[in-house]
């Protein structure tokens, strides 16, 4: 059994050391001859050489699985990317008045924040969307004569460089 959990601990080798493993086996399996003989590992490739070939063959297909895996990750990465990307324009472009309005107000301030209710509707799509977050997680509270409470919230950065990345944006938020 101890043989089986040594092989699932070199399954888990990280993948540099497997490359290595990898690069090492295959040298040794395919050297010829002639080269195996000037640096004495004949004799070794004789006698271990079906244990080298089967660590090599181990070691390669790990590797390749591997590098699909991390290509089919990267491609998926970038195609959710996209899709948040068109997400967040969507969301911007179709942005009703109220509020476009206050993204304008948020943008015409120069430190992009506001005070604004915090049990507003408006205020908590918006944050709940991402474009507007709570300065800090302690302030000063407003409380007002209606008992509405007031906190700070500051424009998320991306909000501001997509509207100046976008011509369609900076027309609805910019002017």
């Amino acid at each position: 059994m101890t043989s089986f959990k040594d092989f699932l601990d070199f399954l888990k080798l990280p993948p540099n050391i497997l490359a290595a493993v990898s690069i090492v086996t295959g040298i040794v399996t395919l050297l010829p001859d002639y080269y195996a003989k000037k640096i004495y590992i004949y004799n070794f490739r004789n006698d271990y050489g079906f244990i080298i070939s089967i660590l090599f063959l181990i070691s390669t297909t790990i590797l390749i699985v591997l590098l699909f895996t991390y290509i089919i990750k990267f491609m998926n990465n970038a195609i959710i990317n996209r899709k948040i990307q068109k997400g967040k324009y969507r969301y911007l472009i179709n942005a009703d008045k109220n509020k476009s309005n206050l993204i304008k107000e948020f943008i015409k301030d120069s430190t992009h924040t506001l005070t604004l209710p915090m049990n507003d509707g408006l205020i908590i799509e918006l944050q709940h969307f991402g474009i507007i977050t709570m300065a800090g997680s302690t302030q000063l509270v407003d409380v007002e004569f209606n008992n509405s409470v007031y906190l700070k919230y500051f424009l998320q950065s991306w909000v501001i460089e997509f509207i100046k990345k976008y011509d369609e944006l900076k027309d609805k938020y910019m002017k």
